[in-house]
């Protein structure tokens, strides 16, 4: 064999160098690694891992078992566990079943510890609220990690789970823990038990899922309803906005007068004229901004774009209107709530925080942009009228409520919101005038219809 041929023999497949510039695609991709069966997967959300697939005896299937993700786990570590796997299955050892089985053994408290370093995490495509709102649920009712004295006295009545083997968990145990929670708040009952049954499916993948309970015995939510109706909707957009028809400009002494903020009551208007969530409207900057024959903003994500891919959203008159205001205000006018300077971090959020920078009760705000206009709203729905406590969530269903009010089109409903037309559907509530419409419609009788007399 030549110099050169021995050289090639012994060339690396991957090195350290190659998977770190590894670039993403639209879809997953792996290269080989440098054992057989070894394999480097880049996942489109820029997720690197090591997985090693085998065949084990008796299956038709190949199967993969993840080893870990790059950088943390680096080439020659990734070939380490490769090479322990192999002489498992040489063996005749399942790893996958392996890992089932030491799981199971572990206390729910210790597994659960376990799923938060090694799956639920944002390089893992976990989003950061729902992280949060999983280890929110779990922190009370599970560890009992809580000054809440409530929750501390429900919870001693049934068993302590987090020091239960998973193995020996119940539905019998889990269900007294469910209807316990449940008597406080049916929502986080619920929430506790989708939260629990998905950590078992995507962590422990044994079967016998003990925190899968049957649809009767699950907690009804009500389902929030109430919005801004066709009367309403008017009365608080002019409470929100108001322009000096003078300069042409927001009226400023209107807001001072009112103690009103009109960053937040420009972000509320926007949100009722295009039916955005708070968390997509409030982080917008000037550059998701597109005039032109069909404006528009380009969000980063969406709640739902995950699964539809759907960010761009066009932008009607109003909505524009409510842009190009600003864009005016905030020019040259260092007077107005949108004026910052080139410099400062605030300039490029359409919806700058005047709090960014200062000291508050819970520490230096830290974020440029309004995080929460929620008592500006409260403050709104009373100057106009609407005396009964809304959520701020609201203004979303008003949006779609009146949309499908006057278009009675679902599918250009669920484009404009950004979801599925089932989802949609929830959101837009059909009014009396709709339902009675519709009966109208029916034909009750022939072309001639009897006359009704009054018989003395």
């Amino acid at each position: 064999m030549s110099e050169k041929e021995n050289k090639k023999t012994r060339a690396k497949n991957l090195t350290d160098a190659i998977c770190r510039d590894l670039r993403r695609l639209d879809k997953a991709y792996f290269k080989p690694g440098d054992y057989p069966g070894l394999q480097f997967w880049v996942e489109p959300g820029g997720t690197k891992s090591w997985r090693f697939q085998y065949r084990v005896k008796g299956k038709r299937w190949q199967q993969r078992k993840k080893l870990g993700t790059y950088p943390t786990v680096s080439v020659v570590e990734a070939i380490k566990r490769a090479k322990i796997e192999a002489d498992k299955i040489f063996n005749g050892e399942d790893p996958k079943e392996q890992i089932k089985s030491d799981l199971l053994k572990l206390q729910l408290g210790d597994a659960i510890r376990k799923y938060y370093q090694e799956e639920l995490t944002t390089i893992n495509q976990y989003r950061p609220s729902t992280i949060k709102g999983i280890k929110a649920t779990f922190g009370p009712w599970i560890f009992r990690n809580t000054y809440e004295k409530d929750i501390l006295l429900r919870t001693e009545r049934v068993e302590d789970l987090q020091y239960k083997k998973l193995s020996s968990i119940t539905p019998k145990m889990f269900k007294n823990l469910y209807q316990i929670c449940g008597s406080r708040s049916p929502i986080t009952a619920n929430r506790l038990q989708e939260y629990l049954r998905k950590f078992w499916n995507d962590f422990v993948k044994a079967d016998d899922n003990p925190f899968i309970l049957d649809k009767k015995y699950k907690h009804t939510e009500n389902i929030y309803l109430d919005y801004l109706d066709h009367i309403e909707l008017p009365r608080v957009m002019k409470s929100l906005v108001r322009i000096d028809e003078r300069s042409g400009r927001l009226n400023n002494s209107y807001y001072q007068d009112c103690f009103l903020n009109p960053v937040s009551c420009l972000l509320l208007a926007f949100m009722l004229t295009t039916g955005r969530r708070p968390e997509e409207a409030r982080s917008l900057t000037w550059t998701q901004f597109t005039q032109g024959g069909s404006a528009r903003i380009d969000l980063i994500k969406t709640k739902t774009s995950k699964k539809n891919n759907k960010t761009r959203f066009n932008l009607g008159v109003d909505a524009t209107s409510i842009l190009n205001l600003i864009s005016k205000d905030r020019l040259n006018n260092p007077e107005s709530s949108f004026y910052y300077p080139i410099d400062d971090i605030r300039n490029k959020y359409i919806f700058p925080s005047k709090d960014y920078g200062r000291k508050l009760s819970n520490g230096k705000c830290k974020t440029p942009h309004v995080i929460d206009p929620a008592k500006t709203w409260a403050s709104i729905l009373s100057m106009s009228g609407v005396d009964r406590h809304m959520k701020l969530h609201s203004t979303r269903h008003s949006f779609a409520t009146n949309f499908y009010r006057v278009t009675k089109d679902i599918k250009a409903l669920a484009d404009a919101l950004g979801t599925t037309e089932a989802q949609a559907l929830k959101y837009a509530k059909l009014v009396g005038e709709t339902v009675v419409a519709g009966i109208n419609k029916i034909k009750f009788f022939d072309d001639e219809k009897p006359v009704l007399k009054q018989v003395n």
